[in-house]
């Protein structure tokens, strides 16, 4: 067969993403999602364990927490989507992952969006900035022109093999070298008339007035528009005189809301002390910490890693696995039913 008479299946095929159907129903059915930012596999079973709707695979806290880089675009396409598979395979919640710029021109945008759909996740967000970008609040951000902006993103969209994966444009005119308020808004209008799901405009500060305008303006001429929100962790939001709540926010039209660096903080915060009480204190600062962790439910290591699960797939093909398990010390699943053989 002459390699142009191929089957357009070739380039086109469709999948199942039950998880980008799962995000699409919360989307439409409750007055926002929420998903907190994260970096690896643990977090994302912890934010399922604690009644979460989603779980957010934030770019900064991937390079930070597992390269130790700043948000420069320094990491990979294939070592994003790895830890994004990581994570989907670790929860039953949605992941929502960051695809930076697409890592490249529209062929490089068009297999970003297929890699994170084989990796099991529920969306991606997709940014206008040049190429290397950077995290939102780094100075020195620049935005692509209109022309290459909409390319990306209908590249993006007509990319997906699934209908329900979410497909989330992101814009960072505002607060970047080249851009201002109202290519803020167009740029919006411009990305939901390429037929993104969710718009999400970057805000260089915890402003209020900003998002009640965003929001409200868009609307009145893209009313239907659902909106992300970055209740960004550079901001002290608890510093603010009139902070913006998450009711508020969906209630404007901002459907999906998250935290970017909310694992990150948590997990460095109670590290850095943890580690500095070792130092300082030797054995008691393991005391310490185990007042703290007994009797919670991460206490044990084995059942976060669901280890009763695996040695009931052990016992079930390996016909020695029940004897090792019985007569060695540690960690066993008392529940596991007894292997019986098929003359029993």
């Amino acid at each position: 067969m002459n390699p142009t008479e191929l089957d357009d299946n070739v380039f086109n095929r469709d999948i199942d993403n039950p998880q980008g159907e799962k995000f699409r129903n919360q989307l439409n059915n409750q007055d926002f999602v929420f998903a907190p930012g994260m970096y690896h596999a643990l977090d994302a079973r912890i934010a399922e364990m604690t009644g979460h709707d989603a779980a957010y695979m934030s770019g900064y806290s991937t390079v930070l927490g597992q390269f130790g880089f700043p948000d420069l675009e320094m990491v990979t396409m294939t070592e994003m989507v790895e830890n994004a598979k990581r994570m989907a395979e670790a929860t039953n919640l949605p992941i929502i992952a960051d695809c930076d710029t697409g890592y490249g021109g529209i062929h490089n945008v068009r297999r970003a969006v297929r890699e994170y759909e084989k990796a099991g996740v529920a969306a991606v967000h997709i940014e206008d900035q040049t190429t290397p970008k950077r995290c939102g609040h780094i100075a020195g951000k620049q935005i692509i022109p209109r022309e290459k902006a909409e390319a990306r993103f209908t590249a993006a969209v007509d990319a997906k093999q699934s209908e329900d994966t979410v497909v989330i444009a992101r814009t960072d005119a505002y607060g970047s070298a080249n851009g201002d308020w109202e290519e803020h808004l167009e740029r919006g209008r411009m990305y939901a008339d390429a037929g993104v799901d969710l718009v999400w405009p970057e805000m260089p500060n915890p402003s209020r007035e900003d998002a009640v305008n965003y929001a409200e303006t868009i609307h009145e001429t893209h009313p239907d528009l659902k909106l992300a929100f970055n209740y960004s962790s550079s901001f002290a939001w608890s510093e603010e005189d009139d902070p913006l709540t998450f009711q508020e926010l969906g209630d404007l039209g901002y459907k999906y809301i998250f935290i970017t660096l909310a694992g990150l903080h948590s997990g460095a915060h109670a590290v850095y002390e943890d580690f500095k009480k070792l130092a300082e204190a030797d054995e008691t600062g393991q005391f310490e910490l185990e007042d703290r962790y007994l009797e919670h439910p991460t206490e044990s290591h084995h059942e976060l890693s669901f280890v009763s699960r695996y040695q009931d797939i052990e016992t079930k093909f390996d016909p020695e696995a029940r004897r090792r398990i019985e007569q060695s010390e540690g960690f066993s699943d008392e529940e596991t039913d007894p292997i019986t053989s098929d003359d029993d």
